[in-house]
């Protein structure tokens, strides 16, 4: 995409864009954690998880990419779609976000229920969940979210996702892997939210590592595997979208558009019109 970039990239120094991108990953974060632990206490987990990341990904997605987890800022970074320090810096707001809001959730109730524990099992017959399959779930879990960020954000893609793809891809990811794994090991597949709201509800385990480590190396394994097998050069793409041709004919459709990629929301932005003439690209 952009390439590899340590400091943040131009687009990031213009009218305080990168400022604004923090507070919109802080109140992001803030809200998922708030609303989804929350449905905890009273409703389904899954659900208010899923709903509550598809309603803040549609409000910050074009501010932030709408992360609201230190899992997916880091595949971000090493698919190369943001900068080091911009990763770094969403991490600071997503855990600071996660703990006001269970620390919010816990003034409010007087309680926050929803810690990550691979002790809890399901039911009479099974006691626990080792720490290896728990380690298995996690980075499963967290794969298939990162994956759907990834691909919601490929400029390589032959459409332009929508203000509305976007949040119903992530909530759905974030619902149905929440929906697996709440009876597991809690889902917590967000270091951030499952460290802070154990930390908060002072039940932090001697096995939270399986919390942070696992999503964590989803997001390199992620971030490489889809690039190096479901994305592809962005040139190879254009040149699949242009027509070479001596000349438009009359049986010619409507001419391809020149495609423009908005490298801090990854959006394909269609321009112009553009024909390829004689191996040369015209503007129309």
């Amino acid at each position: 995409m952009g390439g590899w970039s340590i400091l943040p990239r131009k687009s990031d120094r213009v009218s305080g864009k990168l400022l604004r991108s923090c507070i919109a990953e802080l109140f992001g974060t803030f809200s998922v954690v708030f609303w989804g632990t929350g449905a905890a206490i009273e409703s389904n987990v899954a659900l208010g998880f899923g709903i509550a990341t598809a309603v803040t990904a549609y409000l910050f997605h074009d501010i932030s990419g709408a992360h609201f987890n230190p899992a997916v800022s880091l595949a971000m970074f090493f698919a190369q779609r943001i900068s080091l320090v911009r990763c770094l810096l969403y991490w600071a707001m997503q855990i600071l976000g996660a703990v006001l809001g269970a620390a919010v959730l816990l003034l409010v109730n007087g309680k926050v229920v929803g810690a990550v524990d691979l002790r809890k099992g399901v039911g009479d017959e099974i006691e626990g969940v080792p720490d290896w399959a728990g380690f298995i779930a996690e980075l499963i879990g967290s794969l298939t979210i990162i994956f759907t960020y990834l691909a919601a954000t490929n400029a390589h893609r032959g459409h332009r996702v929508s203000s509305y793809d976007y949040p119903i891809a992530v909530g759905l990811a974030v619902f149905v892997v929440h929906l697996t794994l709440h009876p597991l090991t809690g889902a917590g597949v967000n270091p951030a939210r499952a460290l802070m709201v154990n930390a908060v509800n002072k039940e932090v385990r001697h096995r939270i590592w399986v919390y942070i480590v696992g999503p964590l190396i989803a997001s390199i394994i992620g971030a490489f595997s889809y690039e190096l097998i479901f994305s592809y050069p962005l040139k190879e793409w254009l040149d699949e979208k242009v027509i070479e041709m001596d000349g438009p004919t009359k049986h010619q459709a409507s001419p391809p558009k020149e495609v423009i990629v908005d490298t801090n929301t990854y959006d394909v932005v269609v321009e112009n019109p553009v024909t390829k003439y004689n191996g040369e690209i015209a503007y129309e």
